[in-house]
């Protein structure tokens, strides 16, 4: 149908120009002394549309032959770069596929091409931190095509993982400290900071990044709640030696953080360290009302508040839910032996083990029966106790 059309068009342009040309009996005169020239104006347009022609195909040709080099640069110009985003395509694909040292050949060799993008340098840098090649990694990130504005973020990414796979978390903070001024810190870069955080034993920081992580998804409740109190835990152990800090720190936790086990106990062994034995004594006993840990018993053992009589009705207070727990009774008989009860911390000891044979029992009943001048009894606990205690230390 186009072709029709076209055809039609064609043939109307011609009749029309034939018929143009027969009625025009007009002529054109040249005259240039002594010469004169004369032509039909038909001839005279015709002569000049080819003329025109002509004129425009040799300016065409000039500019054509001007613009070649040109052509010819921007040719090969194409060509390198469809050669270099072959490479690079390549190496990307190769790391994704896991083969680290494809992708590094490919990255050398997309860089090697001249004009080549700076991404292939991040590409070989990232292949060569998961080969542990931190020599090869730097000397990638340290080319000056890949310290690029834009690729700014990229680049202090994988500087700061490079400088935390180092053993360098101070340096891998600075780096993502930079990156926040950038850009502010995105879901992986808050990530890389957490462990960051964590290798440089910065663990106060901790929990309003977990929070951050949580709002995002990263972890659910319970994981961030997990994460908060390791770092609680860390934080607390550190103040041992530093009662005001510890004051400070513990003021600003909120109730539900310091009655989680593991903070508790680790609060709890920084106020025993100060001598602070009935707050220890008092958050233990909180902690254990609201998530019960035996392990905390242990610890509550060891507390030696001014009031031992209100201790010991609360250790004997959680006999009515868990009057099965060996650590109970084994805490009990501790607090017992202190305040001279012996009839009671005798009953209580050997009821722990009668739940549990356990090397720390028979321990406390060999001083207990010391203390009671009963030395054959005694000695006959103390070498339960020691066997015990060997046949752990070979199973762990």
């Amino acid at each position: 149908m186009k072709a029709l059309i076209a055809f039609l068009i064609i043939a109307a342009a011609a009749v029309t120009l034939a018929l143009a040309f027969h009625v025009n009996a007009g002529y054109v005169l040249l005259v240039s002394s002594p010469y004169r020239i004369e032509i039909s104006q038909n001839a005279f347009i015709i002569l000049l549309i080819l003329a025109f022609a002509a004129v425009y195909a040799v300016i065409r040709a000039g500019v054509r032959l001007a613009n070649l080099p040109a052509e010819v640069r921007e040719g090969r110009r194409r060509r390198q770069f469809e050669r270099f985003r072959n490479k690079q395509d390549a190496a990307v694909v190769a790391l994704l596929e896991g083969r680290h040292g494809k992708a590094r050949e490919f990255a050398r060799e997309a860089l090697a091409i001249p004009q080549s993008s700076p991404v292939a340098a991040l590409v070989g840098a990232r292949a060569a931190l998961e080969t542990r090649d931190f020599a090869g990694a730097s000397a990638m990130l340290d080319r000056p095509d890949a310290r690029a504005t834009n690729l700014a973020v990229p680049r202090l990414m994988l500087e700061a993982e490079l400088a935390l796979e180092r053993g360098q978390p101070a340096e891998a903070l600075a780096r993502l400290a930079e990156l926040r001024r950038e850009a502010g810190l995105h879901t992986a870069a808050q990530r890389l900071e957490l462990r960051a955080l964590t290798a440089a034993g910065c663990p106060a920081e901790i929990p309003a990044l977990v929070d951050q992580l949580v709002k995002r998804k990263v972890y659910d409740a319970k994981q961030g709640e997990l994460l908060r109190a390791s770092a609680h835990a860390d934080a607390l152990a550190g103040f041992a030696h530093d009662a005001a800090g510890l004051r400070a720190y513990w003021a600003r936790l909120p109730e539900g953080d310091r009655l989680q086990p593991k903070v508790a106990r680790a609060a709890a062994r920084s106020f025993l360290s100060q001598g602070n034995d009935r707050e220890a004594a008092d958050l233990l006993a909180r902690s254990l009302d609201r998530h019960w840990e035996p392990s905390l018993l242990l610890i509550y053992a060891e507390c030696r508040p001014p009031d031992a009589t209100r201790q010991l009705e609360t250790a004997e207070r959680w006999l009515a839910n868990h009057n099965q727990d060996a650590m109970l009774l084994y805490a009990l008989g501790r607090i017992c032996e202190r305040q001279q009860l012996w009839g009671k911390a005798q009953t209580y000891l050997e009821a722990s083990l009668a739940l549990d044979n356990h090397w720390r029992a028979h321990v406390a009943l060999g001083e207990l029966l010391t203390s009671l001048g009963r030395n054959d009894e005694a000695n006959a606990h103390l070498a339960a106790a020691l066997k015990l205690a060997l046949a752990e230390l070979q199973r762990g």
